[in-house]
């Protein structure tokens, strides 16, 4: 961890600003440089003084498009400077690509204050944090999806999950059919109604399908 750093907080609320700067107290490698309360404050703080992390609110009582794009701006003209999303709810899913890389920490602003000082230096280390409240989350949901994706593969006839089963090895309709005695009107008719049975597009999301139902 670096012996200090610089902390800006992009927050709406100034009783929230105000609670996270006494939380800031009890870490005293860590400097705080400002306050802004919208997309323009802080960019014109930015100009006027360096920060190593933004605690930044994802809803600042405006359109959630402003806080995507403050994020790209920040990645084109800030991109050193991490980032710890602070919000009401996970908000993880709603980046991707550039802009969920530039984020190091999700905290939800109804877990323990703990979670934020433990992303801030887990962040000003070089590391990513996501609160144990969002972890939970993420793990409840993937539970959810593994349970929805064995209903749907439930669906399939053995025919078809032996049909599956070749599909994601890599072979095509006319070698499915000479290698089960198909013909190739039928190996077509199996593919279309597994896809259709599973949700799935491609043949990626079947392979993902059949390793998280253990058919490979």
């Amino acid at each position: 961890m670096p012996a200090s750093y610089r902390i800006a907080i992009t927050d709406d609320h100034k009783v929230l600003t105000s609670g996270i700067l006494d939380l800031l107290k009890i870490l005293p490698e860590a400097h705080f440089i400002g306050a802004a309360s919208s997309p323009e404050e802080l960019k014109q703080l930015l100009r006027n003084q360096d920060a190593d992390i933004l605690i930044l609110d994802y809803r600042l009582r405006r359109p959630i498009q402003e806080t995507h794009e403050l994020v790209e701006w920040l990645i084109k003209h800030r991109p050193s400077l991490k980032i710890i999303m602070y919000s009401n709810d996970d908000v993880s899913k709603a980046f991707r690509d550039a802009s969920a890389k530039s984020i190091q920490g999700y905290v939800m602003k109804n877990d323990e204050p703990g979670e934020l000082l433990e992303a801030i230096k887990t962040v000003a280390a070089g590391g990513q944090y996501r609160s144990s409240s969002i972890r939970a989350q993420r793990s409840l949901h993937l539970l959810n999806e593994e349970e929805r994706i064995r209903k749907l593969v439930a669906l399939l006839s053995d025919r078809e999950k032996e049909i599956l089963v070749l599909i994601v090895e890599g072979m095509k309709n006319r070698e499915i059919a000479e290698k089960l005695n198909l013909s190739l009107n039928t190996v077509q008719t199996h593919r279309r109604n597994i896809k259709d049975k599973l949700q799935a597009k491609t043949t990626i999301e079947l392979r993902i399908i059949a390793e998280i139902a253990g058919l490979i």
